[in-house]
């Protein structure tokens, strides 16, 4: 390049902000988002009760509708209940089409290299169950058990996956939601189920001739607020609302009215 023609070069540079050195803004954290817009998008399951499912009037509750309802209100913002199924919450979250996940997601090595979670706000057990007259006691014994019930992408399917990985002659049918899996047991086109504890609670007072024993337990996973990875502002913030509202008792109470169980938060704490 000659020396006009550098000349030339440089003028035409010096209208431009030299971006190697100008500061760039930050991208907003959801909790800025939330706040602007004074509402707060969560994601819940109604299909899974008792955490998410709708009343007598067609209504929302459940044990995550109201942890979701307690949480707009102390942050003094509206609450729009995004509906979304079992297999999809993470991804209505991903797209920017909800703030939070409170919907029974457990907290997984798997997930939280996608997504990040607040500290556990309750528990999930995860059960194998089926007629009383069933000898089973282990992953092992399922063989030629016949069709096992469970939905696909949780953690329940992910457990029965892991625990059966070894065994021969174990029939697992993936089914796309919760209320499918419950239908495909009380119609009694399978007879055994890999389920959440309060998902089968749930089931046996819904329909209280069903012939459905708990086996065994798979494991038991705490379950989390999830959130967008790097949205450090929204994370504390929920942190630190989990921790008050589990001391205060809110928290253990909403668990206890809908599930029959008392949280222990220093426990919770432990599994976070």
């Amino acid at each position: 390049m000659d020396r006009r023609s550098a000349t030339l070069f440089l003028s035409g540079l010096a209208g431009l902000p030299l971006l190697g050195l100008s500061a760039v803004p930050a991208a907003a954290d959801g909790l800025d988002t939330i706040m602007q817009r004074k509402k707060l998008l969560v994601a819940i399951d109604l299909g899974n009760p008792p955490h998410g499912m709708m009343n007598a009037e067609f209504k929302p509750t459940g044990s995550d509708v109201e942890t979701a309802r307690l949480l707009a209100q102390d942050f003094g913002v509206e609450l729009e209940i995004v509906q979304v199924s079992t297999a999809n919450r993470v991804q209505y979250l991903m797209t920017n089409k909800a703030d939070l996940v409170i919907s029974a997601l457990s907290i997984t090595e798997e997930r939280k290299r996608v997504i990040d979670f607040s500290t556990a706000y309750a528990e999930l057990q995860c059960v194998v169950a089926a007629p009383k007259a069933m000898n089973i006691a282990s992953y092992a014994d399922l063989a030629g058990k016949g069709g096992i019930a469970v939905t696909r992408g949780t953690v329940n399917d992910q457990e029965l996956t892991r625990g059966t990985a070894g065994v021969s002659g174990v029939q697992i049918v993936r089914f796309e939601d919760d209320p499918t899996s419950t239908v495909a047991i009380t119609s009694g086109q399978l007879k055994i189920y890999a389920t959440s504890l309060p998902l089968l609670n749930q089931l046996r007072k819904d329909n209280p001739q069903l012939d459905l024993d708990t086996k065994f337990v798979m494991k038991g996973f705490p379950l989390g607020i999830a959130l967008r990875k790097n949205e450090t502002k929204l994370r504390d913030k929920l942190n630190a609302w989990v921790r008050a509202n589990l001391e205060n008792g809110k928290l253990v109470e909403i668990y206890e009215r809908y599930h029959g169980v008392r949280l222990v938060p220093a426990e919770l704490a432990a599994k976070s």
